[in-house]
């Protein structure tokens, strides 16, 4: 009850309103299920059609055409044609997204938000128990001990998983039954291994800090300000892209920059600079997570699971941990993997030190080294292209 209570200070008046057509959509549905079998709902964010619900629609769409396959995007969206080629989509927390969320056999979904409206369909799940056919194919590797996805805040009916620790630690961590923990590997995963240009190019994709996610209470906890431009975060990224070191390697060795932030913190993309005309800040807006992945030669991250879709393509990475503490502390508790002990790439406390990492995979002609190819080696449970397979499979066991 107390967690209850505790997100309804996040309800908001849209949350209200979508009552009426999630009651009317139920009713309806009792008649629409019936001339629509078979219906295998897919989505991820409201606006994005990037990630393993895609592959997965895509894949489902290009081999199996005798499963009524539906994905659920706003029309507004830069990828909302993309998805359309492919089969039917539907509007985004619109009606008829309630009512196939009523219909569909499998809700499937990257983001566990991905359905008509998060709030009212969470007291429905979690509370109530009403759908219990919700695939989890996730938006990347679980390395930590992340509590919102164990089984008392989220009753997921099935989870995939890409690694066989990944697997165990989910298992024995997050309160659900080891059958409905899947070794399938990442939908996403299929496209990495297609043929494609790889540019001297570097991207630094830092992920998110959730006391900066929504500025609150909570910033002021961590940081000593609530301006997002006062914070360790800002200040420590906005300096490497400053650097005049970073600058020099980037002149001599002819190699371009990418600075693309987490999602959740694109909205301040506005306040980010560079002097260079090396570095480019980049929008998801023109910019694709996964392209930008295939097409770099080094990646630079602090602790963001992207990291293990760039090992799968066996190049190298950087971890820079400037604030390792906090994060443990702010976000997530650390699970079974040690960047340390696990990592694929060097970490890195301070913009000198990881200055000369760059340089020194720049020189190298950004060849990995043999101790993060053999730990990359032996982490994944596949490294192929049959993850939708796999996936497809499992889901058909249920």
């Amino acid at each position: 009850m107390g967690q209850f209570i505790q997100r309804l200070k996040f309800v908001r008046f849209d949350d209200i309103l979508a009552i009426f057509p999630m009651i009317a959509s139920f009713f309806l549905s009792l008649f629409f299920r019936l001339l629509n079998r078979e219906i295998w709902l897919v989505c991820e964010r409201e606006k994005e059609a990037r990630d393993n619900g895609y592959w997965f629609f895509k894949y489902l769409c290009e081999k199996h055409s005798e499963i009524n396959a539906v994905y659920a995007i706003k029309k507004n969206s830069v990828d909302y044609l993309k998805v359309k080629k492919l089969g039917k989509v539907i509007e985004f927390g619109s009606f008829m997204h309630w009512l196939y969320y009523w219909c569909a056999k499998y809700n499937i979904s990257s983001q566990k938000e991905g359905k008509p409206n998060a709030a009212l369909c969470f007291v429905l799940e979690v509370y109530f128990g009403f759908r219990k056919n919700r695939i989890y194919l996730k938006h990347g590797i679980i390395k930590d001990a992340q509590r919102w996805i164990y089984n008392d805040i989220s009753k997921l009916t099935m989870l995939c998983t890409a690694a066989k620790k990944e697997q165990i630690f989910i298992q024995e961590n997050f309160g659900y039954e080891k059958s409905k923990v899947k070794l399938t590997g990442l939908c996403r995963f299929d496209n990495l291994l297609s043929p494609h240009v790889v540019k001297r190019q570097i991207v630094i994709m830092p992920t998110m800090r959730e006391w900066l996610r929504e500025i609150s209470s909570e910033t002021t906890k961590y940081e000593k300000s609530n301006l997002f431009t006062e914070s360790e975060y800002y200040k420590v990224w906005m300096s490497l892209l400053h650097s005049e070191l970073l600058h020099k390697i980037l002149d001599e060795y002819d190699v371009n920059v990418l600075f693309y932030p987490h999602p959740a913190m694109q909205k301040y993309l506005s306040d980010f600079s560079s002097a260079s005309n090396r570095i480019k800040i980049a929008s998801s807006h023109f910019f694709d997570m996964q392209n930008l992945l295939m097409e770099s030669s080094l990646l630079i991250t602090d602790y963001s699971s992207i990291f293990f879709d760039f090992a799968y393509m066996n190049k190298p990475l950087i971890y820079y941990q400037f604030d390792y503490e906090k994060y443990r502390e702010g976000q997530y508790q650390q699970g079974y993997f040690s960047y340390k002990e696990d990592g694929f790439g060097p970490i890195c406390f301070s913009e000198n030190e990881l200055c000369e990492k760059v340089e020194e995979y720049v020189k190298n002609n950004f060849k990995n080294s043999i101790l993060y190819e053999n730990r990359s080696r032996d982490f994944y449970a596949y490294r192929d292209s049959n993850n939708c397979f796999r996936t497809f499979k499992a889901i058909q066991t249920l």
